[in-house]
């Protein structure tokens, strides 16, 4: 399982909470208006949505600033809609609006490029986003009966369950694809976080849907307050993880990088053992194929290693890697390298044809022929592990000794595995 789906799992069971908290049995009045919700609860989601526009401007992502800024306002508004509307049916017709629009809006910021905060093309992407609000507020104002024509496309009830617009799964199923076929790796993790708030988003609509009279406005904001706390707090740990990711993940390979590497070491206790690999012939194969192909060589082999070594794979620096094993797994480390580079030895690599034209959304979604292979390159490794024992102890010493075995390996003849107590 990826990191990112076991995340959007996670992130699920979360979602859950909103939900099992409206089926306890209903708590009192007088504790839904206590002090603590009205005074404190109710400001965390607008402090942390505001902590999250700030953090996502931190990463240069003002996609991550504008979408935010539009949950504020949603929130506000559904907690306070009696200020903006004086009647039942005014309100209820707003919320339907924001479930459906709110999706389509994220859909808009999210296709868009990324962009500077102050510029023409992050102004196009806050008008085009509000667009989906306009127009079908524009619609209601039109024709009342196209407008529940196109938002309902089956006659509704009073005794019926679900109140959302059967429009608004579409516009949720859309916004899910586009998260699907998210091609940026920065931004992606986010994304499924964004796509698994929409849970809480649409049951809350439901609910608002239901208690849209006064006399149910405590019962409603209460829901509102712990739906949107939850969105907040999943949202939250999406960004941070875009920060831990930042400082801690090399991104071009997508496994922890140097620093991370350093901090590991420094809490090693013996016993432990480190591999140093390096990929064969790297400058030749640069030199001939050009950078963007090594770039993809060095995707490649970082993907095979983590595969079979999971989180102990680090990027040392070039085309060279480190794998961390710790206690028991320290004595089988030189069996578990045998096996990724004879995995890697039989894995196939072709070069990719940089000049054909990058394929559309549209191409992706309904071209069924298969894609061509480049030629095809033989990509292998040599690797040196080393040891702790009781002489060396430290991670620079045992660095050096792997060091030391990995040159052994390449004056061997490359692609193996050689131990340093076999050069000592």
């Amino acid at each position: 399982m990826s990191d990112k789906a076991r995340w959007a799992g996670i992130y699920l069971l979360f979602c859950a909470v909103p939900l099992f908290i409206f089926f306890l049995p209903p708590m009192s009045p007088a504790i839904m208006s206590h002090k603590m919700f009205t005074n404190f609860l109710v400001l965390a989601p607008y402090l942390g949505l505001f902590l999250i526009a700030i953090l996502g401007l931190q990463v240069n992502q003002t996609r991550i600033f504008w979408s935010t800024l539009l949950l504020v306002a949603i929130y506000h508004f559904l907690l306070h809609s009696s200020d903006f509307f004086d009647g039942d049916i005014p309100r209820a017709r707003a919320v339907e609006i924001i479930t459906v629009a709110y999706p389509l809006a994220l859909s808009i910021i999210f296709m868009m490029r990324e962009s500077q905060l102050w510029s023409d093309q992050s102004l196009t992407r806050v008008l085009l986003a509000l667009w989906p609000f306009l127009i079908f507020t524009g619609l209601y104002n039109w024709s009342t009966k196209v407008y529940e024509g196109i938002f309902f496309w089956s006659p509704t009830t009073p005794m019926q369950i679900f109140h959302i617009p059967t429009l608004t799964l579409l516009s949720f199923g859309f916004f899910l694809l586009l998260v699907f076929l998210a091609a940026e790796s920065k931004v992606k993790s986010y994304l499924v976080a964004l796509g698994a708030t929409l849970v809480p988003f649409l049951f809350i609509s439901q609910v608002c849907l239901i208690n849209n009279t006064p006399a149910t406005l405590t019962i409603k904001n209460f829901n509102v307050i712990i739906a949107f706390s939850v969105m907040t707090l999943i949202l939250l740990h999406a960004i941070l993880r875009m920060y831990w990711q930042k400082v801690y993940l090399d991104i071009l390979t997508e496994v922890p990088n140097r620093q991370a590497l350093d901090e590991r070491l420094a809490t090693l206790q013996h016993p432990y053992s480190l591999a140093m690999i390096d990929i064969d012939h790297f400058k030749k194969f640069n030199d001939t194929y050009g950078h963007a192909e090594g770039d993809n060589v060095l995707r490649m082999v970082a993907s095979t290693i983590k595969e079979t070594l999971g989180p102990r794979v680090y990027r040392y620096g070039g085309e060279e890697f480190c794998a961390v094993f710790t206690d028991e797994e320290a004595e089988k480390s030189h069996i578990a390298m045998e096996q990724v580079r004879r995995t890697l030895d039989h894995r196939k690599f072709h070069l990719r044809e940089l000049e054909r034209e990058k394929p559309t959304l549209i191409k992706k979604l309904t071209t069924k022929t298969p894609k061509e292979q480049g030629k095809e390159v033989h990509i292998t490794i040599s690797v040196g592990v080393a040891y702790s024992h009781a002489k060396v102890r430290e991670h620079h010493e045992v660095i050096h000794a792997a060091d030391k075995a990995l040159y052994k390996a390449k004056e061997k003849g490359r692609n193996q595995v050689i131990s340093a107590e076999e050069t000592a």
